[in-house]
């Protein structure tokens, strides 16, 4: 028995259960992505971009994918695959690609936990809040079968996540019969990262820019704001940093902050930030557009330097 986790926090409280732990170390809400990204030059893009984007080491990042897929496959097939995962949208894109990756590798024998809520927790943020012994219950009493209608649930929906063509997702969230219970919920909160047709900003920098215009304030500060505004995402405080540091970058940056936002080698966010002239003017529309086109970004599939998809608040438009 394996248990399947995306973080050393849940993993480091199942030590009383059966079976090994495999933190899986990877972040598919961010980066680079196409349906196959094991191929090594797909590897290589990511690591060069989150080198770029969150400063982790190329040859680290490489390492480690070529690391999980080792072990991954050297899995006997028979094994029990137990996966942990949250509702949230960092949590569901993790599901989906690891059941497509078992799935392709023919592991028969999968379970998982996927909550959205805990009896007597307010504010459900994940299962990191949770103590080892009310995880060990949740093993016990929601541990369920994974049937082959939500791994193909799960295929169709990477497909559609990491197609070129984006209408695909609004297509598979159409037709979605949500055997897999968090995961369209997961795909329309992906659709509001794409920039509005009307600003060129998604629904994430609108909020920053209109929450530091009232209040300039810490990175710790915005982050926990967002965190609270967006909880069915599961935001990184890097993937977070990464946004805002694109908001800055340019001959007309929309945020002004007073040191470095953190990354990988330096965690500790030390930034205040506050909004610039020219994130004003977008904001009380004297300037109608953020320039998006020097923005090397991706947002599943799509890359928004090249492709020019942007949201509407009700569907994708492509603009070019």
């Amino acid at each position: 028995m394996i248990h399947l986790v995306n973080g050393d926090v849940v993993g480091s409280k199942l030590g009383n259960l059966p079976g090994d732990v495999l933190v899986w170390r990877e972040m598919y809400d961010f980066g680079p992505l196409c349906n196959d990204i094991s191929d090594e030059i797909w590897i290589r893009r990511r690591a060069d971009f989150f080198e770029k984007n969150i400063a982790i080491p190329a040859p680290l990042f490489i390492q480690n994918c070529e690391n999980q897929n080792r072990f991954l496959a050297g899995i006997p097939r028979e094994t029990e695959m137990i996966l942990w995962f949250e509702h949230d949208r960092y949590d569901q894109t993790m599901l989906m690609y690891l059941l497509n990756e078992l799935s392709n590798k023919e592991f028969k024998n999968l379970s998982m936990v996927t909550i959205n809520e805990y009896p007597g927790v307010d504010t459900f943020y994940g299962l990191g809040i949770l103590s080892s012994q009310q995880l060990e219950e949740l093993f016990y009493t929601k541990k369920q079968p994974i049937t082959n209608e939500q791994i193909n649930e799960a295929i169709t929906c990477w497909e559609a996540y990491t197609s070129r063509n984006p209408t695909e997702i609004e297509k598979w969230i159409a037709a979605s019969n949500t055997k897999l219970p968090f995961l369209r919920q997961a795909l329309q909160s992906h659709l509001s990262y794409f920039p509005s047709v009307h600003t060129g900003l998604n629904e994430v920098e609108t909020f920053v820019v209109n929450y530091l215009e009232r209040y300039p304030c810490s990175f710790v500060e915005l982050f926990q704001a967002i965190a609270e505004q967006r909880r069915n995402d599961g935001i990184s405080d890097l993937y977070f940093a990464a946004m805002l540091n694109q908001l800055m970058d340019g001959p007309y940056p929309l945020l002004e902050c007073d040191s470095p936002l953190p990354n990988f080698h330096n965690p500790e966010p030390k930034a205040k930030l506050r909004l610039s002239s020219n994130g004003l003017d977008i904001l009380t529309g004297h300037k109608f557009h953020f320039e998006i086109d020097s923005r090397d970004w991706w947002i599943g599939g799509i890359n928004i330097k090249e492709d020019h998809w942007f949201w509407d608040g009700n569907k994708l438009i492509n603009n070019l």
